[in-house]
């Protein structure tokens, strides 16, 4: 017994030890509390699945909410994926359905003393409690860090019952249709997507198996400290029921296993639970908070914002919940589902998922990119009969819509023909993870191999004007243009092909490898079209999108619109071609991007970069405004997550009559039984997440704090006015960076930790001031610098850390960032998170 307490003690202590110590720098520290303050609290049960909490262990989760009478738990896997069917392409599908019925009204608001959940993002859990005049009641789940095996911890108090009710424990599936067509239309045979569920009882087990074209499953069920008694109630749903009808403590394990993962997924899911029961729960939940512990520890945000900061975290959280997989995050609701099949759109968008692995790198969550980054490799054959199909051989290319299996789904679609960029901007991602782990194993073996194939498309496609004396692409179009497929010379094109044949020639350099190639993009970059400047009215200049065929500009003035904003590719010089930055400041295509962002329609949000591209030009005023826009607009549902289209407000009853209807009426959609679409089906049963917005406004918040993407370090890039924020995030070149910005706007130092040793460029954030650079040791050794034209420049070493404070000033005492726990829901205009007590 007191062994197993200094056990105990010894755990609390490690895990505040890597939560404080690893966060410290000579700037600041991060005290163990801090993450508190954004817990997101319910003082009012969520009885619908879209208003419940996210958990997950990056492969295996799903949603928790609650009943009257206990929980409910959708469960669901990243690797899911069946084969297209009559209704259908490939579909991510729902796992399994656990409801724990507690015997009594629990948790119903008729009999509500109190009430209390709250998802931790710091510990990666979520808490459920209640009183009522029946029972005191207490609910925990999460989901093991290394394992797949969810657990649910219930504890049950009677209240001035001699006999409390006995707990029932469900699992069950029910398939259904997905509704890829959703507001477009959808197929009306309720057969489709059933699947084949079978329910069995295995000892003292409750087994569920499925099985799909290409696809199997088995969740498995046992319940510890409790004994319960199985009963099969149908092929799609079984139970487990405790003896006791008493006061209860005891805790539900389940494990969910594919035949991605084992040949025999039923032995492999009972297996699973038998590993947990024997090396114990406390065991699983000690490595489930040092897991968590250390992920949180890897980098730091302080914002002037206390909302927008708690939705940074809440997107870190996601992704660390649901990208550690087999698969990429799907944009259309990820792992957060609970509408049994249901996944609108079904089919993967190229622009729409990449959203979610936008600043994972500047976060210092590289390994997160992963799941996108292999599975995208893995895929280059299938990507390479598609470029082959178009006109181009030994190259790579992916339509704008596909699914993980390699099929380019509707590419002869007219909005997506001609759209040619997806590989290449998915080659960026390839180009970043090395560029901010400077791993050249991974360069050599899959950065550079994906890099180059995707610019061979372009070299095989462009044609030569030697009239002009340069390149030219015909036909093309820019992203996802649904007026037309016929243009010449996107500005999307353009870009992407300066950016990745930069890419591919600095990764060259690096391997020492391909010199007659290099001199190939080489001369593609310096002989590519001009970009088709025009003046719009309201705007000033700007870059246009296309040329006609004629040579005229596309689109005309009378069809520019807001349209536009949705892809933004008048920007994408800025982002996600990384081609200009803040550097450029003041020139013609500086200036053009700004005249952009600045007048930005404040009702198009969802899959618009817009925020970042502010962010990157300087603008920090106005990528708050961004941000203000979409939260209002988007931030549908309580516990952080957004819808993911702007339009909603359209099926709306009274849009007629209200004088903003896409602010005051973006959430009727949900709570108003009436709302439908224009093909007569009610609009409820569709909800469901998009994970672009919260991603890209998580973006746009690094790159606000940290820019290293021309070359150099830049603290506090795009900082609006009455911000004073702190950070520890990652930059390329392999450094990780911290710095804080006070009240009087002044910079208290720069702390730089260099993992590979490279040289070290920062823009001195003292304009005009001389600086000093110390190695952040014992010693605290004066480091030579060398500073020209505004930029400090130091040699550093591997593994070594150094600060960079104003010469002369003292070392300051460091602040310590710490917080009370967060009890209330926050608001942010007609925005919530959390749910307020209500009775």
């Amino acid at each position: 017994m007191f062994k197993d307490q200094i056990k105990l003690i010894v755990i609390v202590c490690s895990v505040f030890y890597f939560q404080n110590v690893l966060a410290q720098n000579p700037i600041f520290e991060v005290d163990a509390s801090y993450l508190t303050k954004h817990d997101i609290v319910y003082k009012t049960p969520a009885y619908e699945g879209f208003e419940g909490f996210p958990i997950g262990n990056g492969d295996l989760g799903g949603m928790v909410w609650n009943t009257k009478n206990g929980i409910e738990i959708q469960i669901n896997k990243n690797d899911l994926f069946d084969q297209p069917n009559a209704e259908s392409e490939a579909t991510l599908r729902g796992g399994a359905r656990l409801s724990v019925d507690l015997g009594v009204p629990a948790f119903e608001w008729l009999y509500l003393d109190d009430f209390d959940s709250r998802l931790s993002l710091r510990n990666a859990n979520v808490s459920i409690g209640s009183k009522t005049p029946f029972s005191e009641n207490e609910i925990k789940s999460w989901v093991a860090v290394n394992k797949n095996v969810w657990i649910v911890n219930i504890k049950s108090k009677s209240i001035e019952v001699e006999d409390n009710s006995k707990i029932r424990v469900g699992l069950e599936r029910w398939g259904s249709r997905t509704f890829a067509g959703w507001y477009g239309g959808y197929s009306k045979n309720t057969n489709i997507g059933l699947g084949n569920t079978q329910t069995n009882v295995k000892g003292r087990d409750i087994i569920l198996e499925e099985t799909f074209k290409g696809l199997q499953f088995t969740v498995a069920c046992r319940i510890l400290g409790a004994i319960a008694n199985p009963n099969t109630i149908s092929d799609n749903r079984v139970e487990l029921t405790t003896n006791s009808k008493n006061s209860h403590d005891l805790t539900v394990m389940v494990s969910l296993v594919t035949s991605n993962e084992s040949k025999h997924p039923t032995s492999s899911a009972i297996a699973l639970l038998d590993t947990v029961e024997q090396q114990s729960i406390s065991k699983e939940k000690e490595e489930h908070q040092q897991w968590w512990a250390d992920f949180w520890s890897k980098s730091f945000v302080h914002l002037g914002n206390d909302y927008i900061e708690n939705l940074y975290y809440f997107r870190r959280y996601l992704m660390a919940s649901s990208s550690r997989g087999k698969y990429p995050v799907v944009f259309n609701g990820g792992l957060w589902t609970w509408n049994h099949d249901v996944r609108n759109w079904v089919t993967p968008h190229h622009w729409n998922t990449q959203q979610q692995y936008w600043g994972l790198a500047a976060q210092n969550d590289t390994e997160l990119m992963l799941p996108y980054i292999n599975t995208y490799f893995s895929l280059m054959p299938q990507a390479e009969k598609h470029a082959k199909l178009r006109g181009a051989d030994d190259a790579i290319l992916w339509s704008e819509a596909h699914d993980f299996f390699g099929k380019m789904t509707f590419w002869d679609r007219g909005d997506m023909l001609n759209n040619f960029t997806p590989a290449t901007q998915i080659a960026g991602f390839f180009w970043e993870y090395y560029q901010f782990t400077q791993d050249k194993q991974f360069l050599r073996d899959k950065g550079y191999p994906f890099l180059k194939k995707a610019a061979e498309f372009y070299v095989k496609k462009l044609q030569w004007d030697a009239d002009k004396k340069e390149y030219f692409i015909y036909p093309s179009q820019p992203y996802e243009s649904p007026r037309t497929h016929d243009l010449k010379n996107p500005i999307t094109d353009r870009n992407m092909i300066i950016s990745t044949m930069d890419a591919c020639i600095k990764a060259a350099k690096t391997l020492h490898v391909d010199n007659n190639k290099i001199k190939q993009w080489q001369h593609i970059i310096d002989h590519i079209w001009p970009i088709p400047f025009r003046e719009e009215p309201g705007l000033g200049e700007i870059m246009q999108l296309a040329y006609n065929p004629d040579g005229t500009i596309y689109p005309t003035p009378e069809v520019y619109g807001k349209w536009t904003n949705h892809f933004s590719g008048n920007t994408s010089l800025v982002f996600p071609a990384n081609i200009i930055g803040l550097e450029d400041k003041g020139s013609r295509e500086f200036n053009a991007a700004s005249n952009v962002v600045k007048h930005h329609a404040p009702e198009v949000n969802a899959i618009s970069p817009d925020a970042i591209v502010a962010a990157r030009l300087g603008l920090g005023n106005v990528v708050m405004d961004r941000m203000r826009n979409g939260v209002r607009r988007l931030q549908h549902f309580p516990q952080g997550l957004f819808y993911n289209i702007d339009h909603w407000y359209n099926l709306s009853i009274y849009m007629d009559s209200v004088a903003k209807p896409d602010i005051t009426t973006q959430r009727d959609y949900i709570y108003d039984a009436r709302a439908k679409y224009p093909k007569g089906h009610p609009a409820k049963p569709f909800i469901q997440t998009g994970l672009e917005t919260l991603s890209h406004y998580s973006a746009a918040v690094n790159e606000m704090l940290l820019q290293s993407n021309e070359g150099k370090i830049r603290v506090f890039p795009a900082i609006p006015d009455e911000w004073a924020p702190a950070f520890k995030l990652r930059a390329r070149g392999a450094f990780l960076v911290a710095s804080e910005k006070k009240e009087n706007g002044q910079v208290s130092g720069i702390w730089i930790k260099s993992l590979k040793g490279n040289h070290c460029k920062v823009v001195n954030p003292w304009e005009g001031s001389k600086v000093e650079v110390y190695a952040d040791n014992h010693l605290r050794t004066k480091i030579k610098h060398q500073e020209k034209d505004g930029i400090i420049h130091f040699k550093t070493q591997p593994d070594s850390a150094y600060l960079i404070i104003l010469k002369g000033s003292e070392w300051n005492k460091k602040r310590i960032f710490k917080s009370d726990k967060n009890n209330a829901p926050k608001h942010f205009l007609e925005a919530t998170l959390g749910k307020s007590k209500n009775f």
